[in-house]
């Protein structure tokens, strides 16, 4: 009885994958899987550069166009016994059991072209022709073999089971395409991210194995043991004869229909039209969240899903059938590309929504997934109708035998589309809304052309209706094509505050006016569209596709750089006993490398390939910071893939004592091939014997375990390894194999260069902190790696690609996952415990606690700048630096003043001359200035505020002066500061005193950053309880005074600087709602305070005076 169950059910089975899915569904999976692990690993090691991605898409082409005919005749049954078998099994047992050793062996053959590569040198493969023809050729070799054996399989199992119709063939040809997205399906979302290549692929391999061997088996034992292996056999026969139904013979006998030639012809225009709307749509889905790499796989996935239900449900009955399809198709294939521009701004609200309210990171992801797989499954349904056009049956003459024409040279054209839209869009010659516009006008002026040519007019209802909405469809696409906007998806889709505004009740119209930021230009890039953000008026902020890119500054003076940007280059520069030789891998914002021209390096060279990017540094950036690093001779400059850069030839005379890689999200497609083990590999082959590599690795999304992986991969290629927590949520990995490590000799002398204090004090930090960052030597970057299970990281896995999207959408505490995994003992140490002589000198040790006091005069003194005079003294006085000097060393004179104690003794001079004037020269308030030129940390920061004062008092002192000193004073103070004065006068003076900039966006720019540092002020302020009630209501009548004088300054601005009344009066609104309003609040609250203590101490006062008696009076 169970045999019989097992019988019918395993029957069953094999009928509904046979008749329903075929053979060729099974085979469409495991081709899938075969050839997405070839291309997903080729591309992974050599990066998807366009040099890159034109390899492998001619090489797809080319096994497409080898693997099938270009015209087949119609074969009969393949059980018919007349007939002559076509099915070759030992071929195809063959050639699939080739491309599943060809699957396994891949990384192998990574490796061989890595040693290929090996004979290049870094300038020839500069060459953008070279280099591409390079790719091409390592492609062909190893991605085309993986294509046509694909289309050779499909086109062994088609001869086997037969067709005897288009309808038949194009039935095959969807089953066939179907595997294939489910393969990937299956690849991306369970398989991969949860097993890595190396086990994934072992699913594909047993099937091919057991359909090769698995018939021999069955049978070899069924004759050792009939009685067992009896039940298992499957009437075979009976499911092939199924195959040809009475639908098909029907089919066989319908009328075959001739295609005029201008539809026949407009097949190849069509297939270019795709390609370029297919990169246009991808640029404006990929502005609405990260390019991750599943969701390219789900683009192509849909891509080929559209195209198997239009060849599996698509019939063409007669002429005019096929003239109003093509027509839909045209009209259908331009209302996909100019309607993702269109609906652009719905896309922006959907995914806000989405992003604001889904914690679960799965259906996040299903949810991006299902509107890519919606716009491309459409795009390659429309295409797919004109294939189905392109498979045309010719009768020949000799034994009227039906031929068919297979479209193998539209994957050709589609390909010219891709590269040519690519081409126009990233070097910016033309913008994504033109590309698509014009390509839609095209679909559209085609449409009418082949109306025109068969003058037909639709006859149904139905047929008029439809052929009216595709039109109307249409052109108010092209209407309403600007309504594509980059920088509105980057300003809402990629920021927390937006999110949480959200989520807690704010309008969505105000959400992009929560922040001072303004976006002043716009950039196509070879990856993403560059937006251009102006914060404070003197932070740029970068940003690539709405994520963050790089953050610079336009004058260190007014506006510090952030630390994330800085250390990658300052660290190694310092841990480096004498560079000469510096290589960076990515140009980023471009502040290492500005940053390189102030020490003294022989040599800097810089590798980037995105043309965009360069020409945003050199057009943008370098114009406003007055400088550019490519115009010195010491920097050099070449346009290069990253990745291939590193597999190229090493030179004995140019390898790199500091390697810096400063690659961008890691969750992207670009950045995937500069975290593994093969690159870290290539890398260690540039460094001379005492070079140093590190690589920045930014988190702040993250949990503990890609921090893990990332650990890992680096311990398997470097002898030491050390990671340096740099700003919250960012890491810097360093790594070399010299035998002194990192801390090497005279490290303290480093430190304390001129060049290093210049350098640390553009981010207000003493040259000691950096002894005191958080850093984890390499034996706890182990224990941390030791803690779960964690894999190195190289091109046969794919775990980390595939997992790092889905933990950027995980919603959980991951900050105190990884303050978990750093705070087991002995983890986390600091640079200043691994110097055995300078962990107890006691000049280092008191510098340190200057840093300390700084910043607890900070939080505890808001508004009180002068706080740190006597603290500054008592350290001259009490603890002078020469009496530590002096019992340290031999042969000093008595009187000898150690250098800072000096310099601060003479600053205090220079301050005293000029507090006592009530008329400051310029002239006095210049020798206190000079002092800002070497960084203290008990006088610095405060002295920025005594110098504003004093240019206050001054009558001959022009207000920038005082307003270039309140500014840096505001910019360079903490997080939590809690000053209000000096912001409230930069914004009188911002909003008074407009010749003080040069254009009108300067003062928007700094009157807007000043209301938003009020607010934060103020919102540090609400945490804390005033000191008094006079003082708290002072302040809020002087914030509230300067408020509205930036309001009627703005308001005469915002049209000089393109700013629209409804933006302007949507960001007055926030600003009247968060800071305006809770002032008003707070100062209603505090008054009944300040009124009983008035009574209060009136009272007091009254009782304290003794008045004379009665009888006196």
């Amino acid at each position: 009885m169970v045999r019989s169950f097992a019988q019918t059910l395993l029957n069953q089975f094999a009928q509904i994958l046979c008749k329903r899915l075929g053979i060729l569904f099974l085979i469409g999976w495991i081709c899938g899987l075969f050839l997405f692990a070839c291309i997903q690993r080729f591309q992974s090691f050599v990066s998807d550069s366009s040099e890159v991605l034109v390899g492998i898409g001619l090489s797809i082409c080319i096994g497409i166009w080898l693997g099938l005919p270009t015209s087949v005749a119609q074969s009969s049954r393949a059980s018919d016994s007349t007939s002559k078998p076509i099915y070759d099994r030992r071929k195809f047992q063959f050639t699939l059991l080739t491309f599943a050793g060809w699957s396994i062996c891949f990384p192998l053959l990574l490796k061989q072209l890595n040693q290929v590569l090996h004979l290049f040198s870094i300038q020839q493969m500069s060459n953008f022709v070279f280099l591409t023809g390079l790719m091409i050729l390592a492609a062909i070799a190893l991605i085309m073999p993986a294509t046509y054996w694909c289309a050779r399989l499909f086109w062994l199992t088609v001869n086997h089971i037969g067709f005897n119709s288009i309808h038949q063939l194009n039935q095959h040809i969807a089953r066939y395409i179907t595997g294939i997205v489910f393969g990937l399906f299956i690849a991306i979302f369970w398989l991969v991210p949860q097993l890595g290549w190396t086990i994934s692929l072992a699913f594909p391999v047993g099937v091919s194995l057991l359909i090769c061997f698995g018939p021999w088996l069955l049978a070899y034992l069924g004759s050792l043991f009939p009685e067992s292996f009896e039940w298992v056999q499957i009437n075979l026969i009976n499911m092939k004869s199924g195959l040809l139904s009475e639908e098909n013979e029907r089919l066989l006998s319908e009328k075959q229909t001739e295609i005029p030639f201008v539809i026949h012809g407009s097949r190849f225009l069509v297939s270019l039209a795709v390609g370029i709307l297919f990169v246009t749509s991808s640029r404006v889905l990929f502005q609405l969240y990260p390019d991750s790499l599943y969701l390219k796989v789900i683009a192509w996935s849909a891509f080929l899903a559209g195209i198997a239900i239009a060849l599996n449900f698509i019939r063409f009955r007669g002429l005019e059938a096929a003239v109003q399809s093509t027509i839909c198709f045209t009209l259908g294939t331009g209302i996909v590309g100019i309607g993702c521009l269109a609906l652009f701004p719905l896309f922006v609200s959907w995914m806000l929504y989405a992003n604001a309210y889904i914690e679960f990171a799965f259906v996040l992801a299903l949810v991006r997934g299902a509107l890519t797989a919606f716009i491309f499954c459409v795009l390659g349904y429309c295409w797919s109708g004109f294939l189905n056009l392109s498979i045309q049956p010719k009768r020949s003459r000799e034994d009227q035998i039906s031929m068919y024409q297979l479209p193998v040279w539209q994957p050709f054209c589609f390909l010219a589309g891709l590269l040519l839209s690519y081409g126009l869009v990233s070097t910016s010659i033309a913008d994504v809304r033109s590309v698509a516009a014009i390509s839609a006008l095209v679909l559209l002026c085609l449409a009418v052309i082949i109306w025109f040519s068969q003058y037909r007019l639709p006859r149904t209802r139905m047929q008029s209706v439809t052929a009216s909405l595709c039109l109307t469809a249409l052109i108010t696409g092209l209407l309403f094509h600007h309504n594509y906007d980059a920088r509105r998806s980057a300003k809402l889709l990629f920021s927390t505050n937006t999110f949480t505004g959200l989520r807690y009740g704010l309008n969505s119209e105000l959400l992009p006016y929560l922040d001072e930021g303004r976006c002043f230009s716009e950039v196509e890039g070879e990856y993403g569209t560059f937006t251009l953000w102006s914060f404070r008026e003197n932070q740029i902020q970068i940003r690539r596709s709405g994520l963050p890119f790089g953050v610079t500054t336009v004058d260190p003076g007014l506006c510090p750089h952030t630390t994330g940007e800085l250390m990658p280059f300052l660290i190694p520069v310092i841990l480096h006993e004498r560079p000469s030789e510096v290589l960076f891998l990515g140009l980023g914002a471009g502040v290492g490398v500005n940053s390189s021209l102030d020490f003294p390096v022989q040599n800097v060279t810089c590798l980037e390939s995105d043309q965009g990017l360069v020409k945003l540094y050199e057009e943008e950036l370098a114009s406003r910071n007055s400088i550019s690093a490519f115009d010195s001779e010491q920097v050099q400059l070449i346009q290069l893939p990253i990745a291939l850069a590193m597999a190229s030839r090493t030179e004995s005379e140019k390898q790199y004592d500091l390697i810096i890689s400063n690659p961008v999200q890691s969750v992207v497609t670009q950045s995937l091939s500069e975290y593994t083990a093969e690159f870290y590999q290539n890398v260690s082959r540039h460094l001379n014997q005492e070079g140093i590599f590190c690589q920045r690795f930014q988190h702040i999304d993250f949990g503990a375990q890609p921090l893990r992986v990332i650990a890992q991969t680096f311990l398997s290629q470097f002898k030491q390894v050390m990671a340096i927590e740099i700003a919250n949520g960012e890491t810097l990995f360093l790594a070399t194999n010299s035998e002194q490590g990192f801390i090497r000799d005279n490290l303290i002398d480093r430190l304390q260069a001129p060049q290093v204090r210049r350098t640390m004090a553009q981010v207000g930090w003493d040259w000691s902190v950096l002894m005191n960052l958080a850093a984890y030597s390499h034996e706890a970057l182990k224990d941390m790696a030791d803690d779960v299970k964690t894999s190195v990281n190289n091109t046969s896995t794919g775990n980390f690609a595939f997992t790092l999207p889905f933990e950027l959408m995980r919603w959980g505490l991951k900050r105190e996952e990884i303050q978990k995994m750093v705070s087991k003992e002995n983890r986390t140490g600091r640079i200043i415990n691994w110097m055995p002589l300078e962990k107890d000198d006691p000049i280092v040790l008191r510098r340190l606690s200057e840093v300390t006091a700084q910043n607890k005069l900070m939080a505890q003194y808001p508004d009180q700048y002068w706080k740190y005079r006597k603290p500054a003294k008592e350290q001259i006085t009490e603890n002078p630096r020469s009496l530590i000097r002096q019992v340290a060393a031999e042969n000093l004179n008595d009187d000898y003043i150690h250098s800072e104690d000096k310099r601060r003794m003479l600053y205090f001079k220079a301050l005293s001359d000029a507090m006592e004037k009530a008329n400051p020269s310029i002239e006095l308030i210049s020798r206190v200035v000079k002092f800002t030129s070497t960084y203290d940390p008990m006088v610095s920061y405060f002295m920025h505020d005594e110098v504003a004062e004093l240019y206050k008092k001054s009558k001959d002192a022009p207000p920038i002066l005082e307003f270039s000193h309140r500014l840096h004073a505001i910019n360079y103070g903490a997080v939590s500061d809690r000053s209000i004065n000096s912001v409230v006068r930069a914004l009188e003076l911002a909003a008074t005193k407009p010749e003080m900039f040069q254009r009108s966006h300067q003062q928007w720019d700094h009157l807007n950053g000043l209301l938003q540092a009020l607010k934060v002020r103020w919102d540090n302020r609400s945490q804390a309880r005033p000191v008094t009630s006079k003082q708290a209501l002072h302040d809020i009548e002087l914030s509230i005074s300067a408020i509205e004088l930036a309001f009627d300054a703005m308001d005469g601005l915002h049209d000089q600087i393109g700013v629209s009344q409804q933006s302007w009066g949507l960001r007055k609104l926030v600003l009247e709602r968060t800071l305006v309003r809770p002032l008003q609040t707070y100062q209603n609250r505090v008054l009944p305070h300040h009124y009983k203590k008035t009574r209060e101490e009136a009272k007091k006062l009254l009782e304290n005076i003794k008045l004379p008696e009665a009888d006196a009076l």
